[in-house]
């Protein structure tokens, strides 16, 4: 609180409380005790009691029936789930998919807490799943085997994000349907990329990528050609990290060479492959397109801002899912909670970045000078580093 000189320690209190209910921290109902904030803030009782006073006479709080300070609007002590996000620790506060769920969560009169953890063996993962949570929202890769059936001895109560482990029982909350991919690669096509390639270095366990088959079909739809560079980055090293120096190696090797427009699995692997392009002097748009799916958040932010698979409002789909659980409209059934391209506008599915432009296939050679050219391999029996003539 340094930053604060000459304002009262109660303020500067009250000021911390009242951010963390922005960010949801109290959402479990009471705000903690007098004596638990004395010790936290090492203050004074009458201190501590003139900060909890001004939280009330601000609005930011109400005092319940027993006492204890609540967060308006919220369920006291009984709410009606007790729900769970268990997230990597480098999720952002304003992450999309925390704010859908834990929105979702304060809608509908459930506690939510927040669970990060560093990596996907570490003890707080398995540790939450015993925990006396209804619901628990996951976002955990890789899955090692015994997590995993972990998860599908408790697959009533819990809900993966993104990973489909519907086969296992387990409910899982997606975004858009994969096939968008098909419009993505429609949208290259449309502007003379006649070869596709595909980029991942994400951390699955799934080999082929899920998101490799969509391509492979919508490459076959629109003739197109692509080769598959899938390099599986081993955490602790990030996946930026990793395409980085991936791509730098591809790069080198001259196998890009070539390729009008590579699509990325994610928005870090687009960054760290732009990034690679850069430094061997390669120009994304002007010699070479880049895509990718989903995080169109993130996908703005870069330069170039990345052509991105887009991801519609997810409070929707969120309610969905708090509704079958707390009956309002159940449907035991239904296990995959997505977009279908159906139901969406044309303009919804894709976000046009910076990192697309216009006649690929009519430019002259590319800026791969520095690029060994060598022929590619006709070998389509494996799923990795081959050309898919389709």
């Amino acid at each position: 609180m340094a930053g604060n000189v000459g304002t009262p320690k109660y303020v500067q209190i009250a000021e911390v409380l009242r951010r963390r209910i922005v960010h949801g921290d109290y959402l479990s109902g009471a705000l903690p005790g007098a004596p638990k904030l004395m010790q936290e803030f090492e203050t004074s009782y009458m201190t501590t009691r003139q900060a909890m006073r001004k939280l009330v006479d601000d609005g930011v709080v109400v005092q319940g029936s027993n006492g204890r300070l609540e967060v308006p609007g919220a369920f006291g002590d009984t709410p009606k789930l007790r729900v769970a996000y268990l997230h990597h620790s480098g999720i952002s506060l304003n992450d999309k998919w925390r704010k859908a769920i834990s929105g979702a969560a304060h809608r509908y009169g459930c506690s939510y807490q927040d669970i990060p953890y560093n990596y996907s063996d570490d003890a707080v993962v398995f540790e939450t799943l015993d925990q006396n949570f209804d619901v628990i929202f996951f976002h955990v890769t890789p899955l090692h085997p015994l997590l995993l059936e972990k998860l599908r001895r408790r697959s009533d109560r819990v809900v993966s994000l993104f990973t489909d482990l519907t086969g296992y029982g387990i409910r899982c909350f997606d975004g858009i349907n994969i096939e968008a991919i098909g419009n993505l690669v429609e949208f290259l096509h449309r502007r003379g990329c006649r070869r596709i390639d595909f980029f991942t270095v994400e951390p699955r366990l799934t080999h082929p990528s899920p998101r490799q088959l969509p391509w492979e079909r919508a490459l076959a739809r629109y003739g197109c050609t692509g080769r598959v560079w899938d390099d599986r980055v081993t955490p602790p090293e990030t996946s930026l990290a990793h395409a980085i120096d991936y791509a730098d190696r591809l790069i080198r090797e001259g196998e890009l060479a070539g390729a009008d427009a590579i699509f990325c699995t994610s928005v870090e692997p687009a960054r760290g492959l732009i990034r690679a392009l850069a430094d061997h002097g390669i120009r994304v748009p002007e010699d070479i397109a880049v895509v990718s799916f989903g995080s169109p958040e993130q996908a703005r932010t870069n330069t170039p801002s990345i052509t991105v698979v887009n991801t519609p409002d997810l409070m929707p789909l969120a309610s969905r899912i708090f509704e079958h659980y707390l009956g309002i409209h159940s449907d035991p059934g239904r296990l995959h909670y997505r977009f279908e391209l159906e139901d969406l506008a044309p303009e919804e599915i894709l976000w046009i970045g910076e990192s697309t432009a216009a006649d690929y296939h009519r430019k002259s050679a590319r800026n791969f000078s520095r690029c060994k050219q060598e022929s590619f391999p006709s070998d389509l029996s494996s799923t990795s580093n081959k050309e898919w003539a389709l």
